[in-house]
């Protein structure tokens, strides 16, 4: 990097030629953001003009660009602007969308007209709440990310030197904001703060962003790093804490910020210049903000805004490059001795790298008395007699003694908003990192005194327990130190002898604890853990502790590589020696340990929440004794499990993860969860043990590490109680107090199910139940009736039929999965053309009946809102308290009544029905709809079974569909179906075949995707020339051919990416529900995907 090579003299040049932005530039944008700017003052933001309560009151230009800190190649401008129209921050937040679709219309306007030297380009509109585009110079060297914010004046005319009026924070603070939700309404104060600094610590500032740019760029993809306004605040803080001069080294300014980033762990910073701690609302508020997670950087306009949010961002990447990179020449005097970084209250020493110092505050501030805990709880440990831990002075007790707090906070969880869960577990759940790496390097210290002082020294240590793996909760973690010796050869080695070796361990500590730390005593409690040492460190100022299991192990694995399973070897032997029901599970803590230490920060915050709830049920166990629940560390892997088939995005709504997580809860009887990330089916004694395993009754959750540990055993009635009883209150509920929808995951995963048990598979998890078919299909018929006899009653048009098409009508729906589809056929439409001229309308007077008759039918209805302009279907979902549990999804479809009315057993349609068809159509399937009674007569009459695999193969294709593929779409479900039907009709037609045969076929027709011509003629024939002449044509485009059997302009093949759903298949085909107990691959139906057809005729 540039900044590293640069000598400390010279970092003044460096920024001046390399990292201000061009004036060209500059100017250029200038004018054109005020060119922009005029134009929303004078048009209001309404295209037609500004109606009276959408003036303009105010525009504020902020961002990099307006703070004066614009950093060349690339920076952003916001440019902020206060409406008449917004009259509170619940207005903003209500009204916003509407008043950005009124201003996209101006700023398309505006952009017809050239920019002098500027490009305009338009990226994807992916962020909430603005506007954007990019201003790009000529040379394309420069560019500008440009935002237009509509916001509430909240703070009116400001005075230079005055600060904003009480009630504008606790009006504020008042709203329900999340953090920084309203931060633009404080774009002034933000810019006024950083615009009116030095020239030089702007330089600074831009040393300080540029680094972090050069050194991040890649990381910053795969991993959330702080925003650079955090870096802007620390480089002010810094130099306010540390010099305060116009004029100073550059270097000596570099050097000390990039100090205070490798001590993130205990910044605290925040300012008092519009805001202060005298006001008791916006007082109380700071104080529960500074208990935050550090590092705490409060915006000095908005104090909910915290952009430092210790749990959100990486600081730990920034810090370690922070620490390596001092023996560059940047930090080196002439004579080559170190630059040495600012001395202040708060900052890092030279040439040290305690983290001991206190809080790090503006010099402004203001402490009352009522506020001494804050600094009180600085420099403590957290914990209870289990864990670290300060004893709570009476005074404090409420916010620092663990079973206050978990008492209070459990009981609150109930009561906690849905959207501010998040909130809730940075300020009650997770731990305070001081107290981690107190705890961190008492341990450290129990680990060298373990070396230097036993007989028995561990050839290596691993950290385990959920202190490890980095699941702890506040004041309640279990630390693990496994001790791989090796005396042990062998597992049975370790059964032998560690009995013995325990006690020969404890009378070295006892005796070799010399005080190697001042202050720090070695004590042993009650020993309640078989094959464990506990012992319990005890610092003397304060009192504090932390309790840590010693667990001698046989070092089974060996070192390993990054990614690398154990060889089969290993679990061989685990399993000759007799070790069951994790007997031997410390041998594998590494892998243990590395399976959820891995997983991103805010999944290990979904843990702590259903952990934390855990313990309140465990709590309530207690009072009333009963049978013991599962370990806590099976409702980790569940979670880990519920997020991996649900999710799998590092950012997620909170609420919706705990939901679908208490939701497998109460199907805990159902339960089969296992990984095969460090062991698989491959080797013959894994195998056989893993499906001896399967055979046992649920629940079934294996620990990743050791496959003969099943953590689900336990009793989990009570857990479920609580879990239903939790799923109704607030923490589950939407703002409109319907219940946030969990994500789609069974409890038990279709690829790890044994073939024999797909028939199990399906009934138990994607047979719709007849309580639920019975409220769909009242549901059902009540639209139906509702369309013959309310619809079009005063009108010519008359609906000559309704009927009932999708999976709903076929007998193919999954379970969960209530959507119907309902076809009106209108006397209107007197040919296909006329159905899709007409249909808006149409739709038009179907959804104001819907809406007049709600109350008269005692249902409600929701409109979906459809993106076309002439939309072909109308859809929305029905609630009714007085039939349904819960809501079902329709889409209603008028069509041309093509059929006319068809019994059962009747006839194929007449050829001149294919013949009008076929000159009226311009693009495959448009007149589908047409022809859905005999689409669902050709799925509705198949046997039973056949069914249930058209539901497994239905199954299978959504869970490839939630995974990201790339560009194009998969082929339609439509498909998939009646490729089923055509493989079991091929491959013999049995009703009562082997399920995971017929699976397994369909699968290897996928990927054979190439071949495929499928095609029936039982609705249309060959026999009328022109049907003749039209299917040669279908049937000779490019393969996969799979052509609708009641619309042969439909070719379900077509124009999808069936390469893509071809590689899930291939996967599939490999496991376990579709091979042999022995590992064979079960035998798929001989069926031929290649020039195959169903009723095929010589003219082929």
């Amino acid at each position: 990097m540039d900044v590293y090579r640069t000598a400390a003299a010279a970092l003044d040049r460096l920024v001046t030629r390399r990292l201000q932005p061009p004036p060209e530039f500059v100017g250029a944008a200038r004018r054109a953001l005020g060119a922009l700017d005029a134009a929303l003052r004078e048009r209001g933001g309404r295209r037609g003009g500004a109606g009276p309560g959408l003036r303009v009151l105010k525009t504020v230009k902020e961002g990099s660009f307006g703070r004066g800190t614009a950093l060349r190649g690339g920076c952003d401008s916001e440019l902020v602007i206060f409406f008449g129209c917004f009259e509170s921050y619940e207005d903003q937040r209500g009204r916003r969308a509407e008043i950005l679709q009124e201003m996209q219309g101006l700023l398309d306007a505006w952009c017809r007209d050239r920019i002098p030297g500027l490009r305009l380009q338009f990226p994807e509109q992916n962020m909430p709440g603005v506007l954007w585009f990019q201003l790009v110079s000529e040379d394309l060297e420069n560019w500008m990310d440009v935002k237009l914010v509509p916001a509430f004046d909240a703070l009116g005319t400001l005075s230079p030197g005055i600060k904003p009026k009480r009630e504008v924070y606790a009006t504020l603070l008042n709203s329900g904001c999340q953090g920084g939700e309203h931060a633009a309404c404080f774009a002034e104060l933000r810019r006024n703060f950083v615009n009116t600094r030095p020239v030089k610590l702007k330089n600074l500032i831009l040393l300080v962003k540029h680094w972090f740019r050069q050194a991040f760029q890649e990381e910053a993809q795969s991993r959330p790093l702080p925003p650079v306004y955090a870096l802007e605040l620390l480089t002010i803080f810094a130099w306010e804490r540390g010099c305060g001069k116009d004029a100073f080294s550059l270097a000596q300014g570099f050097r000390s910020v990039l100090g205070l980033i490798q001590q993130y762990q205990g910044l605290r910073v925040f300012w008092t210049v519009n805001y202060s701690l005298e006001d008791p609302t916006v007082g109380d508020f700071l104080r529960r903000q500074l208990e935050r997670p550090r590092p705490v950087i409060l915006d000095p306009a908005d104090p909910t805004w915290d952009v430092g949010s210790g749990t959100a961002w990486h600081w730990d990447v920034l810090a370690q490059e922070a620490r390596t990179c001092c023996h560059h020449p940047c930090f080196l005097e002439a004579a080559g001795s170190p630059v040495q970084p600012w001395e202040g209250l708060g900052l890092p020493r030279a040439e040290c790298s305690d983290l001991g110092h206190c809080v790090l505050r503006d010099s402004d501030q203001e402490t009352p008395e009522d506020s001494r805990s804050l600094d009180d709880t600085e420099c403590h440990w957290a914990g209870d007699s289990r864990t670290v831990s300060p004893a709570p002075e009476p005074a404090a007790a409420a916010s620092t003694a663990p079973s206050a707090l978990g008492a209070a906070s459990a009981s609150a969880l109930a009561q906690v908003p849905a959207r501010e869960l998040d909130r809730f577990i940075q300020d009650h759940l997770q731990p305070n990192p001081r107290l981690q790496e107190q705890a961190k390097r008492a341990i450290e210290v129990l680990q060298r005194c373990l070396h230097k002082n036993c007989t028995y020294r561990p050839s290596r240590v691993i950290k385990g327990g959920s202190f490890g793996r980095g699941t702890n909760l506040r004041g309640d973690c279990d630390a693990e130190l496994i001790l791989f010796l090796n005396c042990f050869t062998n597992f049975e080695d370790q059964e032998r002898h560690r009995g013995e070796i325990i006690k020969e361990i404890r009378t070295q500590l006892a005796s070799g604890w010399q005080d190697p730390v001042p202050g720090l005593r070695l004590t042993f409690p009650e020993q309640n853990t078989p094959g464990a040492l506990q012992v319990q460190l005890v610092s003397a100022t304060p009192e504090t502790w932390v309790n840590v299991s010693l667990l001698p192990a046989f070092d089974a694995m060996g070192q390993l590589g990054a990614d690398t399973k154990p060889q089969p070897q290993v679990y061989t032997a685990l399993f000759n020696s007799g070790g069951h029901d994790g007997k031997h599970a410390a041998c594998f803590a590494e892998l243990r340990r590395n399976f959820v230490n891995t997983r991103p920060a805010k999944l290990k915050n979904l843990i702590l929440l259903v952990k934390h709830w855990y313990h309140h049920v465990a709590a309530q166990n207690q009072e009333q004794p009963g049978p013991s629940l599962p370990p806590a560390y099976a409702l980790e892997l569940l979670t880990i499990f519920a997020w991996e088939q649900g999710c799998k995005n590092h950012s997620f709504n909170m609420a919706q993860g705990l939901r679908t997580v208490l939701g497998l809860v109460q199907q805990y009887q159902d339960l089969c969860v296992y990984w095969t990330d460090n062991y698989g089916t491959e080797d013959p004694a894994l195998r056989t043990h893993l499906l001896g395993q399967l055979r046992k009754p649920r629940p079934l959750i294996l620990d990743p590490a050791d496959p003969t540990w099943n953590v689900g055993q336990g009793s989990w009635e009570l857990l479920a109680q609580n879990a239903v009883a939790l799923m109704t209150q607030a923490c589950c509920m939407s703002g409109d107090r319907t219940p946030v929808s969990p994500w789609d995951v069974l409890p038990a995963l279709l690829h790890q199910t044994p073939a024999r048990d797909l028939d199990k598979f399906i009934s138990r998890f994607l047979q719709p139940n007849r309580h639920f078919l019975a409220q769909v299909n009242k549901a059902v018929n009540t639209i139906c009736s509702f369309l013959r006899e309310n619809c079009f009653r005063n009108s010519p048009i008359k609906v000559l039929k309704v009927v009932k098409g999708g999976s709903s009508a076929k007998g193919t729906a999954l379970r969960g999965r209530s959507d119907a589809d309902i076809v009106v056929f209108l006397s209107c439409f007197t040919q296909f053309t006329e159905q899709g001229n007409k249909r808006a309308e149409i739709i038009s007077e179907i959804r104001a009946q819907l809406e007049a008759c709600q109350q008269e039918q005692q249902f409600e209805v929701k409109f979906e809102i459809s993106k076309w302009e002439n939309p072909r279907v109308l859809s929305f979902s029905l609630t009714s308290q007085t039939m349904l549990d819960h809501s079902v999804d329709f889409d209603v479809l008028p069509a041309f009544d093509a059929l006319g009315q068809l019994g059962a057993g009747s006839r194929p349609p007449h050829a001149q029905v294919y013949r009008d068809l076929i000159r009226s159509y311009h693009c495959a399937g448009e007149f589908s709809t047409c022809f859905t009674e005999l689409q669902r007569d050709f799925i509705v009459s198949r046997p039973t079974k056949l069914k249930s695999l058209i539901r497994l193969v239905k199954y299978w294709y959504r869970q490839g569909h939630k995974m990201p593929k790339g560009k194009g779409s998969l082929p339609p479900q439509h498909g998939l179906e009646l490729l089923t039907v055509y493989a079991w009709e091929q491959g013999g037609q049995d009703p009562q075949f082997g399920m995971a045969e017929g699976f397994r076929t369909v699968l290897e027709l996928i990927t054979q995707y190439h071949q495929l011509r499928v095609y029936w003629t039982v609705n249309y024939s060959a026999e009328d020339e022109t049907i003749r002449d039209f299917l040669r044509q279908q049937l000779q485009k490019p393969r996969p051919i799979i052509l609708d059997p009641a619309d042969p302009t439909g070719n379900l093949g077509h124009s999808a990416r069936w390469d893509l759903l071809a590689k899930e298949a291939e996967d599939s085909m490999s496991a376990l529900c579709c091979t042999d107990r022995d590992g064979t691959a079960i035998r798929p139906w001989p069926v031929r995907g290649a020039a195959v057809v169903w009723g095929a005729v010589s003219w082929v």
